[in-house]
């Protein structure tokens, strides 16, 4: 996958944001940025880039570069006295090999993972697996853009649909013909 994510620790100004996306589209690449207010974060997902492109972002973004596409979600449990647990089952020396981060922010945690190392589905279900044991719910909110591809796996996976693919995606086919003129 020719994609990769810039992760923010906290939201960039309009100024660096604007700055970041002129780099990837002087270059012809492609770039959708999601911020989180309420976490205080950013992400945005680069597509198509050459070298080029990936040098100079690199050199710009400096440690919010990740070389890959990561997902990144926020789960907020319903009960404070779950997040111990998912700390450990999720960031502890146990945890699936896809975690790039797990971390506590207030009510909840953060979590970047790879898609291509472990799946959404073991990871929502160890998600669940943890708060069951305190009778918690869970409130998700997904940080990052993800690829076509990526939104394609998780919708077929979750809905157990292995026909649903990119080049079945509407959204995605009406872009094309938008973009087609």
């Amino acid at each position: 996958m020719s994609a990769f994510t810039l992760a923010y620790r906290m939201v960039p100004t309009d100024a660096e944001m604007a700055a970041i996306t002129s780099i990837v589209r002087e270059r012809g690449a492609t770039i959708r940025w999601q911020t989180s207010l309420t976490f205080g974060r950013a992400y945005a997902l680069v597509e198509r880039a050459s070298a080029e492109c990936r040098d100079a972002l690199r050199e710009r973004a400096g440690s919010a570069w990740v070389d890959r596409a990561i997902i990144a979600l926020a789960v907020s449990p319903s009960v404070d006295e779950a997040l111990p647990a998912l700390l450990h089952a999720l960031g502890g020396p146990g945890r699936p090999l896809g975690i790039r981060l797990c971390e506590p922010v207030e009510g909840g945690i953060i979590l970047e993972w790879d898609l291509e190392r472990t799946s959404a589905e073991m990871i929502l279900d160890l998600i669940d697996i943890e708060i069951a044991r305190f009778t918690a719910r869970r409130v998700n909110e997904l940080l990052t853009p993800l690829p076509l591809a990526w939104s394609a796996r998780i919708a077929a996976d979750g809905l157990r649909a292995p026909e649903i693919a990119p080049d079945r995606i509407l959204e995605h086919l009406l872009e094309d013909l938008d973009a087609a003129g």
